[in-house]
Formats: structure tokens, C-alpha cells, sequence
């Protein structure tokens, strides 16, 4: 039963997790940046989970100093370096492109857990490496001696995967025993508190925030965050990390879906091909 909650939790954050670049490109044209429109975002968010975990049950949100500690080091190091990179990626890449550079991340786990859990290496997962490798010189057209989108949105785009392999990390590590309400909404508190330290929001104060920009935020902190997030934490709970990363690849396909609908962002069948590949190999890496 609780192995097919843990799938059911990862289809729909993943699915979720798939159309945030549609909210944040919209945002964008509102004038906010990356860290202006998660700083907002994050406020909504940590007042709205500490609100339904307080009212669903306050005893999960008492943490030890240990986990508190884990808490901190989850969202400073990981959601916050993550959805930074991750935002401002959309400034160059199109959505797909962001979304296939982030779910590069289960071969990052992959490598991880390899290299420091001691794990032998199949020949089968040998092939899911070379695999993924061929996948993102077809998505990224290099076959035609040139690359077509931005260096800088590229290595943007990579980072946030690293973070993001960290965090599915360090929360199955650390965290699998605390609530996954829980740990979303004390990892994006200490995110918050990073960011206003980094740049203080005194846009909040000057008007230079626009209705639009407030709907598309309150989407993202909702529907793109809160909910999915929230599955993620538990799903790795249930099933794992690697598991879990395997199936969040939807979100690849769900994203050039929404590219395609809402902003006519134009998929040729090369990288169709090679989002295949790397769909693929990380499913050959599975357990």
C-alpha cells in the first residue's frame, strides 16, 4: 500500500513540477527576477503550510535540534541554490530544455550513490550513462556542429539539477523520519531567510510588484510547489530516491506539452529523440 501511494505521490508531483516554467516565464514578464519571485512565492508558501500543518496536526511540526539542523542545511543549501538556478534558467533556455537539464539529476544520484555507497556497476547501467550522454547531444542539437541555446542557461540549468540530487539525498539520508509537510515547510522557511538576506524584498513596499505577477506567484507557491514538493518528501519515504527521480521524468514530457500549448515553443523530433534517451536511461538505472 505504501509503495503505491509513493507512486501515485511522485506521477502527480511530477506533473505538477512540469508546468512551474509556464508560471515563472509569465512572471518574468512582470518585471520580477529569480529571487524576487521566490521570495514572494516562499512567503505565501510558508505561511500557508505552517498554517495547514498547525491546523491538521501542530505536534509534526516540533523537530529535534539534530533535525532542525538537517532542516536548515535542506533548505539553505539545497531548495534555495536549486529554484534559484533553476528560475533563472527559464530567462534563457525554453521550458522543455530547463526541464530536461534538471531531470539530468538521477544520473547525478546515480553516480552518488556509485561512488560513495560502494556500488558495483552493471554493464546495463554502464549503458543507461552512455545513454543519457548520447540523449543530451540530441536535445541540444550538437550533432549539427553548433549549439543552439544559451552556454550560460546550460550550466544554469545543470547546477539546479546538482542541488536537486542533493536534496533527494540528503532528505532520504536524514529526514525520512519526519512528516513531509514538515520538512517542506521548515526547508522553505530557512530558503526565505536566505534570500532576504541575500537581497531584503523592498519591492514589497514600493508597488513594483503587479496583479499578474501576484497570480502567477500564488500559482507557483500552490500548485508548483507546496502540493508537489510536499508528495516528493513523502514518496521518497515511501519508495526512495532513485525510484522517485525515475518517475518525476514525466515532468519532462509534461513540460514541452505546456511549452507547446501556451507559448508555441517549438520541439524538433531530434530532441524528442534524445529526451527519449534520457528518459530511458535514467529508467534503466533503476533498482
Amino acid at each position: 500500500m505504501k509503495n503505491t501511494k509513493g507512486y501515485i505521490y511522485s506521477i502527480i508531483g511530477a506533473i505538477l513540477f512540469g508546468t512551474a516554467g509556464l508560471f515563472v516565464k509569465s512572471a518574468f514578464e512582470t518585471g520580477l527576477n529569480a529571487v524576487s519571485l521566490l521570495t514572494v512565492q516562499y512567503i505565501f508558501a510558508v505561511i500557508l503550510m505552517f498554517v495547514i500543518a498547525f491546523i491538521k496536526n501542530k505536534e509534526t511540526l516540533k523537530v529535534s535540534k539534530k533535525q532542525l539542523r538537517d532542516l536548515a542545511v535542506l533548505g539553505i543549501v539545497g531548495n534555495t541554490f536549486m529554484t534559484v538556478f533553476y528560475y533563472t534558467a527559464f530567462e534563457y533556455l525554453p521550458i522543455a530544455m530547463v526541464t530536461m537539464l534538471l531531470y539530468t539529476y538521477p544520473i547525478i544520484v546515480f553516480i552518488y550513490t556509485t561512488v560513495f555507497n560502494k556500488r558495483k556497476v552493471k554493464p546495463r547501467k554502464m549503458i543507461a550513462l552512455l545513454l543519457a550522454f548520447t540523449g543530451c547531444i540530441l536535445t541540444l542539437n550538437l550533432l549539427s556542429g553548433k549549439l543552439s541555446y544559451s552556454y550560460k542557461g546550460i550550466i544554469i540549468g545543470l547546477l539546479s539539477a546538482v542541488f536537486y540530487a542533493f536534496m533527494n539525498i540528503f532528505a532520504e539520508k536524514k529526514l525520512s523520519n519526519v512528516e513531509p509537510l514538515t520538512i517542506n515547510a521548515y526547508s522553505t522557511l530557512f530558503s526565505l531567510i536566505s534570500l532576504c538576506i541575500y537581497s531584503f524584498p523592498t519591492f514589497l513596499f514600493n508597488g513594483g510588484i503587479h496583479v499578474n505577477g501576484l497570480i502567477n506567484i500564488l500559482c507557483l507557491a500552490f500548485f508548483c510547489e507546496i502540493i508537489p514538493l510536499t508528495l516528493l518528501y513523502a514518496s521518497i519515504s515511501y519508495i526512495g530516491a532513485l525510484k522517485v527521480s525515475i518517475i518525476s521524468n514525466l515532468e519532462i514530457p509534461t513540460s514541452m506539452i505546456v511549452g507547446f500549448l501556451f507559448l508555441q515553443e517549438k520541439v524538433s523530433i531530434i530532441q524528442v529523440i534524445g529526451t527519449m534517451c534520457i528518459i530511458y536511461a535514467v529508467y534503466l538505472l533503476r533498482d
